[in-house]
């Protein structure tokens, strides 16, 4: 009876334990999780440490004067050049068109004169059975009708010196006012040629020619001056400036080619018989050059 008791004690106890320890783990993470919590939104904060005075500064140190920065800089000469480079081609084209105006108004004065000559060496045709009007016959003078006496020449005060007329000031031929070396402006010609700036170039071709008229360079200028207007297809200031550099250099090397091209522009212009005259000219006093060459296969075609 002893031995059941104290097996009934020993199973109780050994059960209670189990309990105990399989409970423990929940209540100790359940105490400390709340205790926990509540230990840090408790805890006071820490006091912060009162400002001290501020530290005393020195004087400012000078600050440079802000300079414009290299890019900016740069970016700023780029636009000027460009406004100027803007501007230089705006006068270019003004001086072009003013010129090309003129070598205008010089052709067709040249052919007003060529038409009056041509009309004047032609005697009008006078048709067949046509009878010229009767000349009117003079009025009858009344009988006992005088004419009027003429009126006596006025008499000059003795010792009167009529007054000498006034001389006709004679017209300067404008010349350019550029102090650039004639190798130069060619040069710079050139070059605007080559970069396509085309109005910039014929600008300073025609500079050259008006300061230079008799430089040996002037011939080529004025061929490139008007070999850049044919190839705007303004063949009338090409005409002029053509015609302008055989009259100017008669001897020139580039007078065959001028011809040539004097041809094309005739053509251009609708005057086929004109174009065919001059490559026949052409023709005859340059029979060994190159455009003479080029003038037969145009006169064959």
């Amino acid at each position: 009876m002893r031995l059941a008791v104290l097996g009934l004690v020993v199973v109780s106890l050994v059960l209670a334990g189990c309990g105990v320890f399989r409970h423990r783990p929940m209540t100790a993470e359940a105490s400390r999780s709340p205790a926990g919590e509540a230990g840090r939104s408790a805890a006071p904060a820490a006091p912060a440490a009162p400002a001290g005075p501020p530290a005393p500064t020195g004087p400012a140190a000078p600050t440079a004067p802000a300079t414009p920065e290299p890019p900016k800089l740069a970016e700023q000469l780029t636009r000027v050049a460009s406004e100027l480079s803007e501007l230089q081609n705006a006068v270019a084209k003004l001086l072009v068109a003013s010129r090309q105006q003129e070598d205008q108004l010089l052709f067709l004065q040249r052919r007003v004169g060529e038409l009056e000559a041509q009309n004047k060496s032609r005697a009008p045709s006078v048709p067949s059975g046509f009878a010229p009007p009767a000349p009117m016959p003079a009025p009858a003078v009344p009988s006992g009708f005088a004419p009027p006496a003429p009126m006596p020449a006025p008499t000059l005060p003795s010792g009167f010196i009529p007054q000498a007329p006034m001389p006709v000031p004679a017209v300067p031929q404008l010349r350019s006012a550029t102090t650039t070396p004639a190798e130069d402006l060619y040069r710079m010609g050139v070059e605007k040629l080559r970069a396509k700036e085309l109005d910039a170039a014929v600008l300073v071709l025609y500079d050259l020619i008006g300061a230079y008229p008799d430089h040996p360079l002037r011939e080529s200028a004025q061929f490139l001056v008007a070999d850049i207007l044919f190839q705007q297809k303004d063949y009338r200031g090409a005409l002029a400036d053509f015609e302008a550099l055989i009259g100017a250099v008669p001897g020139g090397a580039k007078v065959p080619d001028a011809l040539l091209k004097i041809g094309l522009c005739q053509r251009g212009l609708g005057d086929g018989a004109l174009a065919k005259q001059t490559w026949e000219r052409l023709v005859r006093d340059y029979p060994g050059s190159v455009a003479a060459r080029q003038a037969r296969v145009l006169l064959r075609g």
